[in-house]
């Protein structure tokens, strides 16, 4: 019996972002799917929408100061939606075993000085998301970076997942000195504001009870939670239903 391809459906876009616009071709399928089997799409449309923000910081004159092989914004708290944690989980059990154990390691390592030193930082963080207090969430990520905590991730200073890597770590640049990113004292860390957050995005439609779930966690986490991150995803859906209810968001 031969197999029947599942009906798949093409999406030609043009999305107005800030002052520009961003034009994908894509093609999807109408089969149930799982909502981390959609982030290459997410990757690949936080990557446009970054592309837009750095063309205006070159056209005001100023230029990104992030460059590889620096790994000082690479100890922050990392905030990842659900979605993400799903795939990052597949990742990390892709790897071979002497880097898998190497990175559950460091995972372990940063959690243990968390329980010492965290005076109850996620629930705190968890508490002012669910209050949208912006102010509180970027004190307590200012606190986390006090930790000295580098990312599991980070090798030789260079993020050694760069493909896979979170929405939130793509859209973070800055265009200030990047000796200051050693400290980020907001007064003088210049970052690149971005026209759209499609991390915010994500995390949004992650979220299976907006009231008591924001749909995302730190990413230092992951192991810890690897079970809650499975059984803890939105429900299957059609692939379009997911690009649509994105869409509606995107160009909102």
């Amino acid at each position: 019996m031969t197999d029947v391809n599942p009906q798949t459906e093409t999406v030609n876009a043009e999305i107005r972002i800030g002052n520009r616009s961003i034009h994908f071709s894509a093609q999807f399928t109408n089969e149930a799917i799982e909502l981390h089997e959609l982030l290459p799409f997410f990757q690949n449309i936080t990557d446009k929408v970054v592309e837009i923000a750095i063309a205006e910081v070159i056209e005001s004159g100023k230029r990104i100061s992030c460059h590889s092989g620096c790994g000082a914004c690479c100890s922050q708290l990392v905030p990842i939606s659900k979605a993400e944690g799903a795939a990052l989980l597949n990742l990390i059990e892709s790897l071979p075993e002497a880097r898998r154990s190497e990175v559950r390691s460091r995972f372990a390592k940063n959690m243990a000085a968390l329980e010492e030193t965290g005076h109850g930082l996620f629930d705190k963080l968890e508490m002012a998301a669910l209050d949208h207090d912006k102010e509180r969430i970027k004190a307590i990520g200012l606190a986390y970076f006090d930790l000295n905590l580098p990312c599991p991730f980070l090798q030789d200073q260079s993020c050694s997942i760069h493909p896979h890597r979170p929405l939130s770590c793509r859209e973070f640049l800055v265009v200030s000195d990047p000796a200051y990113c050693a400290k980020p004292d907001p007064a003088v860390v210049e970052n690149v504001v971005l026209p759209k957050r499609v991390s915010s995005i994500l995390y949004n439609l992650s979220s299976r009870d907006s009231n008591s779930d924001t749909g995302f966690m730190p990413l230092i986490q992951l192991l810890a939670s690897a079970e809650s991150i499975k059984t803890g995803q939105p429900a299957p859906a059609p692939a379009m239903d997911w690009v649509n209810r994105f869409l509606e968001r995107l160009g909102g």
